[in-house]
This record gives structure tokens, sequence and C-alpha cells, in this order.
């Protein structure tokens, strides 16, 4: 049998969101990308990608084992799985129905594609677990099986976790004081309490899953407002702006001091071909309080301040040996630290991500072109909210994956227009 392969130190700090996840009555960390094509693609070469893609990356084909406090993946040699199936065209609902009946983290694996046609129109998606892999490195997968099998060899091996390699290039001085501002950061984080949208309700809840599509004249005001606002590549501190403001507008279920958005960052050079397996990144965290949100103009700011102190300050940098510390704690004690401020409430009021621009290597997926990408994930009650941005085809797109009855439809709805009206503000 091949030997377990070791959690990297990002992987095991969304192990333990998997963890809170399963805590809350659903399946667990599970996320998805799916690409809506204008046809079915070749179903014998996806099945052949897929099965040379389980031969050389082992993880991908492997379930989760325990090692005392330790984890890792044990590949089971079975193959990824592929279900193909028709469906009726219901993009948020499909999505939704298979976050909500993803198996057991533990018992199922981490990784398997669905192939769902309808008249002129296929949605493939990917659906994973999240302490097996980032969105970047889906992205990657994606472009593996849909590339020439003879080109396929620039997608090399495994390589060692970036947050580890950073690790081991400081010295124990360097790790002690970039642990130390981390520490400091989040003491710091903590000085005010995170308003929340929703309160945890009792009972079963499900995920439901809505997409906010902007055109492209309306991408490239957003885009232009995001360069005026917070400068060249700041686009994800826009987003985040525009999200606390539709939060605010909506009205929080718990009003508390400030709305906190932490957010990742993709560690890995954008032409890396490799690792398509093992998280990468790191998190930082933006936070304003009421007032600030209430304003605008001193909103964009203040977020562009922030941002600007944490560079400076590198903290984005000091997550790394919290990350690698957090290795060797319990799930249950790792998540506590992870969530919770010191007041015992909610250390973050949303969950987040920007993808960024996905460009794919290219235009078609194994014969029919690519007319959409759509992301969702589960997550955790509370904050019962995840809103993930992308943009394809020149259109910004905003996931939201929201939990029911946490959060309502007439909720969803107010929440998607407030969000809509700000991101066109300018």
């Amino acid at each position: 049998m091949t030997a377990p392969i070791p959690l990297n130190p990002a992987d095991h700090f969304l192990l333990t969101m998997d963890r809170e996840i399963r805590k809350a009555g659903l399946p667990g960390a599970w996320c998805a990308i799916a690409l809506e094509l204008a046809g079915e693609p070749d179903i014998a070469a996806l099945e052949a990608g897929l099965a040379e893609l389980g031969r050389h990356f082992p993880a991908l084909d492997a379930r989760l084992v325990s090692r005392g406090r330790r984890f890792a993946w044990q590949p089971q040699g079975g193959g990824i799985p592929l279900h193909t199936r028709c469906w009726d065209g219901d993009l948020s609902a499909v999505l939704a129905d298979l976050l909500n009946d993803a198996g057991d983290a533990f018992a199922s694996p981490p990784l398997d594609c669905h192939c769902l046609t309808a008249p002129e129109r296929t949605l493939l998606v990917v659906r994973w677990l999240h302490p097996l892999l980032d969105a970047g490195g889906v992205k990657r997968l994606l472009d593996y099986l849909a590339a020439e099998p003879q080109t396929r060899d620039r997608y090399h091996g495994r390589e060692t976790a970036l947050v580890l390699q950073k690790l081991r290039g400081w010295s124990w001085l360097r790790r002690l004081k970039l642990l130390w501002r981390g520490k400091r950061h989040n003491d710091w984080i903590d000085r005010l309490a995170s308003s929340q949208p929703a309160r945890a309700t009792a009972g079963p809840r499900r995920l439901r899953h809505t997409v906010l599509l902007l055109d492209r004249d309306e991408t490239k005001a957003v885009l232009e407002s995001a360069r005026r606002r917070v400068g060249l590549g700041g686009q994800t501190l826009y987003l985040i702006g525009c999200l606390m403001r539709a939060l605010e507008a909506t009205g929080p279920a718990e009003r508390c001091d400030a709305w906190c958005i932490p957010y990742a960052f993709d560690l890995r050079p954008g032409n890396a071909p490799a690792p398509v397996t093992g998280n990468q990144v790191a998190a930082l965290f933006a936070q304003a309080g009421h007032a600030a949100t209430a304003d605008r103009d001193a909103l964009f700011r203040h977020l562009r301040a922030q941002h600007e102190d944490a560079i400076r300050r590198e903290l984005d940098q000091a997550y790394l040996p919290l990350m690698w510390l957090g290795q060797w704690l319990s799930l249950e004690r790792y998540a506590e630290i992870l969530r919770r401020q010191k007041s015992g409430g909610e250390r973050a009021s949303a969950w987040f991500s920007d993808v960024g621009e996905i460009r794919l290597r290219r235009p078609d997926f194994l014969g029919p072109p690519v007319t959409g990408v759509h992301h969702a994930c589960q997550v955790t009650a509370p904050p019962s909210l995840a809103v993930l941005f992308a943009r394809f085809d020149g259109r910004l797109q905003a996931a939201i994956n929201h939990l029911v009855p946490d959060l309502d439809e007439d909720w969803a709805a107010r929440f998607r227009r407030y969000l809509h009206d700000e991101l066109l503000s300018g």
C-alpha cells in the first residue's frame, strides 16, 4: 500500500473548519467548481484523464486518516469517481444539492466529478474536500484534464508545501519574531467584537446557493471603481468593502462592534504547474467598525490603510508560524483558537474569497467551449454565509452561499440586491 501523505500546515488549518462544519450538522468542508459547457465533453477522454490524474497524484484518490493529533491522506487505488446524469438546468439547486448530499469527510473520496447534461448545455462539477485542495489547485486540475495527453508532462510531481518552504528558509529568531507579531495581531483583531449576519437556529440546516452575475460593462465599472478607491491590485479590498456595506444595509442579527472578514491569499506562483494537491494559502483580516462602514469614502481609505500596515509589518507572513504550530493541537482546541475571540464570540462575520480572474489554458473542455465558471462551498453556523467572487470571460460574479433557516431566502434576496448596488456605486 502507498505510504500516507501528511497534510501540510494549511491543509490542517482547513481541516479544523471541516470539523466545525460537521459539528453544525453538515457533511463537512466540501467545495465545488463547475464548468458550464456548450455541449457534452468527450466522456472517454475524461475518464482516461481522471485515471491518469489519480495515478500521478495519489492524494486525489485517498481517505483521511488520523495519526494521533496529526492527519494524512491514505491513497486507496480505486480511482477518482465520475458520475454522469441528466439535469434540469437549475445551476443553484444542483450545486447546493451536491454539497448538501456529500458524504462524511473521513469515509468518502475527497474528490469526485459530476457530468450533468441538459439540452445543448452541460455542467461539469468538481467536488472536493477543502483540506485536500484550494481553488488554485482545482484550476490546475481542470487544466490537466483539458490538456492533450502528450502535454501533461509539465504537471510534475509533488512539491513541499510553500508554507514549509518559507518557514525552513527563515532563522529561528525570525520565526519567533513573526510568531509574536501574528499573536499580537490576533489580539488586536479581538479588541472589537464581530457582528454577525445571522443567529444560529436549532435543528437541521441546509446550504442554499445563489449567483450574482454582472455583465461586461458592469464589470468594467466595478474594476474602475476598485482602481480608483483602493489602487491598482486592490480589487479584493474593494469587494470586501462592498460586502461589509451590503451586510450593514441588510442588517446584522447580532450587532457588535465591527465587521471582520478573513481573506486568504495564494502563496504559489501564478504559473506553477505543481502542486495540484495541497493548500497553499495564508490568511489576513479586514475589520471595520460600523461608523467606518457607514461612510463609503472613509471605509475604503480605512481598508487600504489597514492592508498597507499589515504588509509593512509582514503580517501576511506572520500567520505561517501560527499555522505550523496549529498542527500539534487537537482539532477541537485549534478550532476554538481560530474561530473564537477571547470574549467567546465568533471572530469572523462572514467567509469571503476572491478567486480573481479565472484563466483556463484552453477555451474548450474536451470538445465544447467553456461558457461559465461557478463556485460553491459549505459554511458553518454561525456565520452561516460565504461570498465567493470570481471573474470569467469579462464578467464578475458573486456566489452567495448561505444556510437555511439561519438566513432565509428573503434575506438572501435583499442581500443580493444591496451587494449589486454597492458594487456599482462607484
